[in-house]
């Protein structure tokens, strides 16, 4: 289950008919998405120049990423993962499986990897 289209398809349901967009402004619908639970898939990177990590789905869309998972799969994905460059081909980053949460901070999305 990709988290994009999971998002885009709770939006459409959301808003899909005039009284549903009375109900719910798209701040309430946000909110209410924060700290869903989602399984996903796709690749990893880190950048240890600024100590951050980027997930990519299939669709090679690009989310924020905190890991929750614990100190050794933290350091394993900066370890195996780092790759500082702004350029980087997409079948060099690191596979990742796994599950956790979606975060909504302002207008960005994040998933918080368990």
């Amino acid at each position: 289950m990709m988290l994009r289209n999971v998002l885009l398809s709770a939006i459409c349901i959301a808003f899909a008919s005039p009284a549903s967009a009375d109900e719910f402004s798209l701040e309430e619908y946000l909110a209410s998405m924060d700290r869903t639970a989602v399984q996903f898939s796709g690749r990893i990177k880190y950048d240890s120049s600024d100590d951050s990590f980027t997930f990519y789905n299939a669709d090679r869309d690009p989310f924020g990423v905190t890991v929750d998972a614990g100190r050794d799969v933290r350091e394993r994905i900066e370890q195996e993962c780092d790759n500082p460059s702004f350029m980087v081909s997409y079948s060099d980053l690191c596979t990742i499986v796994g599950r956790g949460t979606v975060e909504i901070r302002g207008s960005r999305v994040y998933i918080s990897i368990d």
